[in-house]
């Protein structure tokens, strides 16, 4: 039998990282146009989920560092929908295991369930808010932009996704998942879009990761224009994934 010949190869990746992460959060947040968004002094609600990314901890604390340089008092809410048995305490111990207390964040950490009804999605179905960062002078979506695993579409995880079903609390992320993947790859787009306009979302920090997980970019993302970056992003966070 003639068998083809056989070379060893080695596949080399686009790997750029983040030298220094908590400069690069500063870094963000201070060249955005948050300071103007926000009356002095006030509150300003920072999100933290439920997936591990890598120096999360550190990453929050810069934020919330960041924020309160401006002149605002931050604290850290728990945007994760359903995850942690939806309830505060269970959301509460998830944070502290992926390293997220008030300790180290250096804040408050609200988890409470509470939620507000904004209106209703293009299916009739309640538009369900975080009651405290609703309440929040400004909110500043921290999250990563990646590839979801179930569907494909234009905003997949990141920060929209983090907008509609993270701070929907349980019931938020019921009303989007009992409708299958119509809910994610429809209602979530429209969802998110009524939220940019109807809340006080001020500012988005979207990580994206290298072929070996780590922070391989950090950027501020305005209300104006998160609708057309977030997608531009998620299709360089896949150029990033290894393969």
């Amino acid at each position: 039998m003639n068998l083809p010949s056989i070379a060893r190869v080695r596949r080399t990746f686009d790997q750029p990282e983040v030298a220094n992460v908590a400069e690069e959060v500063v870094r963000a947040v201070r060249s955005s146009g948050l300071a103007r968004r926000a009356p002095t002094g006030g509150t300003i609600a920072i999100t933290a989920g439920s997936r591990g990314i890598a120096g999360f901890p550190e990453i929050v604390r810069a934020t919330v560092d960041a924020v309160r340089s401006l002149g605002f008092q931050p604290f850290v809410v728990a945007a994760m929908g359903s995850h942690g048995g939806g309830t505060a305490e269970g959301q509460r111990a998830l944070l502290a295991e992926l390293g997220v207390t008030e300790q180290s964040a250096g804040c408050p950490v609200r988890c409470e369930m509470d939620t507000v009804v904004l209106g209703t999605n293009a299916f009739g179905l309640p538009i369900h808010f975080d009651r405290n960062a609703f309440n929040a002078d400004g909110i500043v979506l921290l999250n990563r932009i990646k590839p979801h695993t179930s569907f494909s579409g234009r905003y997949e995880s990141g920060l929209m996704k983090m907008l509609a079903i993270g701070l929907g609390k349980r019931e938020g992320a019921a009303q989007v998942h009992k409708l299958g993947l119509p809910g994610l790859k429809e209602v979530l787009p429209a969802v998110g879009k009524f939220l940019v306009a109807n809340t006080k979302f001020a500012l988005g920090l979207a990580i994206l990761e290298n072929a070996e997980d780590l922070p391989a970019e950090i950027v501020p993302l305005e209300p104006e224009t998160i609708l057309d970056t977030e997608p531009k992003l998620l299709e360089r966070a896949r150029a990033l994934m290894g393969r």
